[in-house]
């Protein structure tokens, strides 16, 4: 008989594995006698220094997958791509019900304050089903923002599909920061790019009318700035079919770009095809460029954001 012990309720003692470069706070174990880090999920740090941007771009996600031990729970299948850093694998039990897994190596979050999976901030989804793990490595300041984490989708007729989730994500950051799986990427793939990168300083200060703002990473895949004046920016690389507004398409370089404004969140959004690819579920890698002027300075938010998407254009690869 195969062993499905529940770990939820044991999450805060024996998951609690060190591993956190940041926090301000120390917890310990229920005899005091091993402190543990406690990362401060309100602030922008990142928790791990293993688990940075870079290096969790360089991650292959299905090769994390395969990584950990599927076979406890059954025969796993083959690699989906399913988004930016995420692959699914949708299997069977040793009992022949469904166990469809999918991990994204980024994820936004609400609660990570009453677990700690590996010794990271967790958030566990148990009354949902399917069941959602995630364990944050970055932080969030301001008041939309969240952490950024990882996500382990579980879909399972298992009577605790949590307890499994757990496991999974687990194996994943112990791998991640013993032995991470390098991916083999084109360099026109946007899931190998930072799009920090795809910005010069001069053409933030242009598009802030004027004031300057450094990168954040947001996650893997987005980077913002935010200037003194209340301008934000923002490069966001995903997948799908880039949306479609009433407004023509503007030109960034050749490609023909969707401008949506929205007046209501003094903001506008440019987004684009980069590329098409058939190993991806979604099929299109798309990129997305946002300025807010939340302080409804004298400004053109969408003249700026198609000037910056066309700055953005030229930095990425084609291919």
């Amino acid at each position: 008989m195969y062993r499905y012990a529940s770990l939820i309720a044991v999450l805060p003692l024996v998951l609690m594995v060190a591993g956190c470069s940041a926090g301000t706070e120390k917890t310990t174990g229920q005899r005091e006698t091993v402190p543990v880090a406690k990362p401060d999920v309100e602030s922008a740090a990142f928790f791990d220094d293993r688990l940075t941007p870079a290096k969790l771009r360089a991650v292959d996600p299905c090769a994390l997958l395969r990584g950990t031990d599927l076979t406890e729970y059954g025969q796993p299948s083959g690699d989906v791509l399913s988004d930016l850093g995420a692959c699914s694998n949708f299997m069977k039990t040793h009992d022949g019900k469904p166990f469809n897994v999918t991990l994204y190596l980024q994820a936004d979050g609400f609660d990570f304050s009453k677990h700690r999976i590996a010794g990271l901030p967790a958030e566990i989804t148990a009354d949902s089903d399917p069941c959602f793990v995630r364990v944050a490595y970055q932080g969030a300041e301001g008041i939309l923002s969240s952490p950024r984490s990882m996500q382990l989708q579980l879909d399972t007729e298992l009577p605790d599909p949590c307890s499994a989730a757990v496991q999974i994500m687990h194996e994943v950051v112990e791998q991640i920061r013993t032995n991470p799986p390098i991916a083999g990427r084109g360099p026109a793939e946007l899931s190998g790019i930072d799009p920090c990168t795809t910005l010069d300083p001069v053409v933030v200060r242009d598009t802030a009318m004027g004031v300057t703002a450094s990168p954040e990473p947001a996650g893997i895949y987005a980077c913002d700035w935010h200037a003194d004046n209340g301008v934000d920016l923002k490069v966001d690389f995903a997948t799908g079919e880039p949306e479609t507004g009433t407004l023509p398409p503007a030109d960034i370089g050749g490609v023909g770009a969707a401008v949506l404004p929205s007046s209501e969140l003094n903001n506008c959004r440019i987004e684009w095809e980069h590329r098409r690819t058939p190993a991806n579920v979604n099929g299109i890698e798309r990129v997305q460029v946002q300025v807010y002027n939340n302080n409804k300075i004298p400004m053109d938010a969408c003249a700026n954001a198609l000037n910056a998407a066309r700055a953005v254009k030229s930095k990425l690869p084609v291919g």
